[in-house]
């Protein structure tokens, strides 16, 4: 796949987006990474949009946001940012960092580094894919071999340490797997086992796993993705009386969030049980009160 190929699939608004940041980036080495790269070469349409530059990156998406009159929160331990635009779009801005991980299933400690060593630190070969800027004229940079196992459909990590030092790579996995019927290559799938064997995801908050769940819940369709995780044995990180299969509900294009009606799904005529779970997972009020309005037959 060349570079020449892809830029003319950006959406005209980000191209010009993305190009004055390239602007404000000058000489630093920057580029648009992840998910949203993997997309475009498969020619899905993405929100998330994601750009790494290498050093300080403070300066440039301060003037960034001045220069765009979008709102700006950072998170200076991570060194990343987010720009909110006038419309409600949002890109985020990371600095190039390593990753130590002080205990399995810990957050983070970072520091800058290159994008080479950016591309080490991510979880799946897939989403190491770097459309470098400038627009137009910036390359397309493979340094791991995403390219290949994106045609073969492959989820493979990184290295053999991936899901002990992020645990919630699993539930990612199988995500990508369910969204874009992808397999999940056996050295890493034996990655994965081991990682249950290990009881690895059990290190992580609770909090964390329920963020999680709530990410597959959101999939156009989660049963694929949760039909894997509950043939992994993973299902016992949310709730052990849990069982596949589950009806989850189909939403269609006009729903604005399917997560109440597809958490609802999972506590069928137990509104009690529902209503203990959400607490202990310290759900959000409104999520709280919408699903357990659906379970009662409430308005």
């Amino acid at each position: 796949m060349d570079a020449a190929a892809l830029w003319p699939r950006v959406p005209a608004l980000w191209r010009d987006r993305l190009r004055r940041l390239g602007d404000q980036a000058g000489d630093r080495p920057s580029a648009v990474v992840g998910g949203w790269v993997r997309d475009l070469i498969l020619g899905r349409a993405s929100k998330d949009w994601d750009v790494v530059v290498e050093g300080d990156t403070g300066p440039v998406v301060r003037a960034l946001a001045t220069v765009e009159g979008a709102r700006l929160k950072s998170h200076a331990a991570f060194g990343t940012h987010t720009l909110t635009y006038p419309d409600g779009t949002t890109l985020d801005v990371a600095t190039a960092r390593t990753e130590i991980y002080a205990s399995p299933g810990a957050l983070p400690r970072v520091r800058p580094a290159t994008l080479s060593e950016d591309a080490r630190r991510r979880d799946f070969t897939v989403n190491t894919l770097y459309l470098r800027l400038p627009v137009d004229s910036g390359d397309l940079w493979d340094p791991l071999g995403g390219l290949v196992d994106l045609e073969r459909g492959w989820i493979r990590a990184l290295h053999p340490r991936s899901f002990i030092d992020d645990p919630t790579r699993v539930f990612r996995a199988a995500r990508y797997a369910g969204r874009f019927g992808w397999t999940v290559e056996p050295a890493t799938r034996a990655l994965i086992e081991q990682a249950g064997n290990d009881d690895r995801v059990g290190a992580i908050s609770p909090v964390r796993r329920r963020n999680e769940l709530f990410h597959l819940l959101r999939e156009k369709d989660p049963a694929p993705a949760l039909r894997l995780l509950w043939d992994w044995g993973f299902w016992k990180y949310w709730d052990p009386s849990w069982a596949w299969p589950v009806d989850f509900p189909v939403c269609g294009p006009e729903t604005i969030d399917p997560l109440p009606e597809r958490l609802a799904a999972l506590f069928p005529r137990r509104p009690g049980a529902a209503e203990a779970w959400l607490k202990r997972h310290d759900t959000p009020g409104a999520l709280q009160r919408i699903t357990l309005s659906l379970l009662k037959g409430t308005p």
